[in-house]
């Protein structure tokens, strides 16, 4: 087939007939998804950045996202985590992670030692921050 500047179509083609190759390499989308598995036969794609928060419950994990939503993923918080740390989830609880995008304060709790973060609306959640996972939430905004 030829085209408007005189080459053909078939030159462009990078990939042989019969090649597989491309199976093995992710499709770019131009925008990332996550696929939050909401049982044994549904998937659900999400945007990452809608996730404000990861709460545990037991060997699943519940998603809140921008929506007043909260998605139970089957995965156990460990399993997930992984997956939407390139995106800004921290883990910051034994129990928790949180997009560090949509946190608004990270306060001391009223005459504790111990820390929590409160997320922007429309979350508006306070969630504790373990002692174990200050670091690493410090550490995710810059600071030592």
């Amino acid at each position: 087939m030829a085209r408007n500047d005189g080459s053909s179509a078939e030159s462009d083609c990078s990939l042989a007939f019969g090649d597989s190759s491309w199976q093995e390499r992710p499709m770019s989308t131009g925008t990332e998804r996550l696929l939050l598995h909401l049982g044994r036969d549904r998937r659900r794609a999400i945007d990452p950045a809608e996730v404000y928060f990861l709460e545990a419950t037991g060997e699943t994990t519940l998603v809140r996202l921008r929506s007043s939503e909260r998605l139970r993923d089957s995965r156990a918080l460990g399993e997930l985590l992984p997956l939407v740390a390139p995106f800004g989830v921290v883990r910051v609880h034994r129990n928790h992670a949180a997009n560090v995008r949509h946190v608004l304060e990270i306060r001391r709790r009223s005459a504790e030692a111990d820390w929590e973060v409160k997320l922007e609306p429309p979350a508006n959640s306070v969630l504790p921050v373990g002692r174990t996972y200050l670091k690493r939430l410090w550490a995710a905004f810059g600071e030592r």
